[in-house]
């Protein structure tokens, strides 16, 4: 070791003083204070670097905006209003298409009433009348039998003749009045145009105008229908 080296050992060997150890306190309580200043000064650089964000109202902070549907965009929304209009067109034209033939069928069933009531009613008549023809056809031989009375009553030899042909004619005339035949009243009835047939006008100040004052030949109703009206001589 040289001199020197021992020296400088001696130098650092000797006692600290007060007054450096103040010293030393001291610069290391400025360090410190600058360094602390300087933290702080980085600190307000970087909170006015990035300022805090303004406070939402509170209303707008407890109500979140709502976020949007995927569903209802404008897009899907005009896709599906149409559809919904042309679904409702169609089941308005089918509920009218429904009425229509539901009135079609109440007509039909209305014009299938009435058929059967015709064709009952057809029936009923044509049951009714079944033996019109007949009566018809037998009317002739009344007449002739009246014709045949009405002579063999004038004469004393034909009695028993005419007792004969009165009992047949009032045996067919009960035999048609039992089927419905009836005789139409003429003599002494206004006349009616229905039931008689007048072929001779005759002035008469015995009665009054209209009236039937001879019947010429007898009408006959069968049932509720005239089928031959009377022949008859009308006042005028």
């Amino acid at each position: 070791m040289t001199s020197k080296d021992s020296k400088e050992t001696s130098a650092n060997k000797r006692p600290i003083t007060a007054r450096e150890l103040r010293k030393a306190k001291e610069a290391e309580e400025r360090a410190k204070e600058q360094a602390e200043k300087k933290a702080a000064t980085e600190e307000g650089a970087l909170h006015n670097a990035e300022p805090a964000a303004p406070e939402q109202p509170e209303a707008q902070q407890q109500e979140s905006p709502k976020r949007e549907d995927p569903g209802d965009s404008p897009a899907e929304e005009a896709a599906v209003y149409p559809r919904e209009e042309e679904l409702l067109r169609e089941v308005e034209q089918w509920k009218q298409k429904a009425e229509e033939n539901n009135d079609l069928l109440l007509k039909a069933r209305a014009d299938l009433e009435n058929f059967r009531r015709r064709a009952r009613k057809d029936k009923e008549e044509t049951a009714k009348y079944a033996a019109v023809s007949l009566v018809e056809s037998l009317l002739p031989v009344l007449d002739n039998l009246e014709r045949a009375l009405a002579a063999g009553g004038e004469g004393d030899d034909s009695e028993a003749l005419y007792q004969g042909v009165d009992m047949v004619y009032r045996q067919l005339l009960q035999a048609l009045t039992d089927q419905g035949l009836s005789e139409i009243k003429a003599e002494g009835e206004p006349f009616n145009p229905h039931e008689h047939n007048a072929v001779m006008e005759e002035e008469n100040d015995e009665v009054e105008s209209g009236i039937v004052i001879q019947e010429l030949q007898k009408g006959y109703r069968f049932k509720e229908r005239v089928i031959r009206p009377s022949m008859v001589k009308v006042s005028s």
